[in-house]
């Protein structure tokens, strides 16, 4: 039995559906789910039993406008200025409109405590910066919260609370699992390797040391897991790239794949029981 911590990264999160997808046909026994902004997504989809298929969530939340927004060089100079003058006067870039009719479409009125086996979905609080783990209410809300990327997107309200991105207070949420199921934590890091080149001014540097920040938050949460499976990438991929998607789901089930097969050998290591087999509806 093992439980998931299922960490942020746009795009790259359709990793994530992929070794879902794998660990489900091989009936591997998960006894509890965490995730982190694009892992919510997957988490909440896979706790609640729903098609761990690409298509759909590709359609829901796959936004051109977005893409040219997080592109590097996507927009051209008069709209970086507009835009910049924008971020001054209101509390986002993008209102979340579009994202909240994809959450809507691929999880309508379900709530986080109909799910079939304990779900966390992770997000961060704006004024303290403490993780949120949210465990009742609208999954829709929920995990809108959880991928509210801080100036993209505005904060979500709730319980008196202003939530942000849940990579803002541990990227991949092996905290969140605590006291979630039982078994061996396997935590799932879809991060963008580290940036090879230094700052070419102030306000890149200013976003490297954010980065660095978050990366080292990162690294400590990862080591609290009895595994990590990492998305090695040669390259950066764009947070809203969906071109991306289906590559990333395959390389998804291809490390699905070599978990379950891994996990028996690992059971007479004495970190993994399988239970009698699940129902998913």
């Amino acid at each position: 039995m093992i439980r998931l911590a299922l960490g942020g990264g746009g795009v790259r999160g359709f990793f994530h559906l992929g070794l879902l997808r794998s660990l489900q046909d091989a009936e591997v026994a998960v006894s509890a789910v965490a995730g982190s902004s694009a892992g919510a997504v997957a988490a909440a989809i896979y706790a609640l039993g729903l098609p761990l298929d690409p298509a759909p969530v590709k359609a829901a939340l796959a936004d051109p406008e977005l893409a040219r927004l997080a592109r590097p060089g996507g927009i051209g100079p008069a709209r970086a200025g507009a835009l910049f003058l924008r971020s001054l006067r209101r509390p986002s870039l993008a209102d979340g409109g579009r994202v909240r009719r994809g959450l809507a479409a691929l999880f309508g009125d379900r709530r986080l405590e109909e799910a079939a086996l304990p779900l966390a979905v992770v997000a961060a609080d704006l004024l303290t910066g403490e993780l949120v783990a949210l465990r009742e209410g609208p999954v829709v809300d929920a995990v809108q919260a959880s991928g509210s990327i801080p100036g993209l997107f505005p904060p979500v309200p709730w319980d008196g609370r202003l939530l942000v991105d849940g990579d803002v207070a541990e990227k991949v949420p092996v905290s969140a699992l605590k006291g979630l199921g039982r078994g061996a934590v396997v935590a799932v890091d879809v991060s963008n390797p580290a940036p090879p080149n230094p700052p070419k001014n102030g306000l890149e540097a200013a976003l490297l040391a954010g980065d660095a920040s978050r990366r080292r938050l990162k690294e400590l949460a990862l080591a609290r897991a009895d595994r990590v499976i990492r998305l090695s990438l040669a390259e950066p991929v764009d947070t809203f790239d969906f071109d991306r998607a289906d590559e990333l789901y395959a390389r998804g089930l291809e490390a699905g794949r070599r978990l379950a097969a891994d996990l028996p050998r690992r059971r007479l290591l004495g970190w993994w029981r399988k239970p009698p087999k699940q129902k998913r509806e």
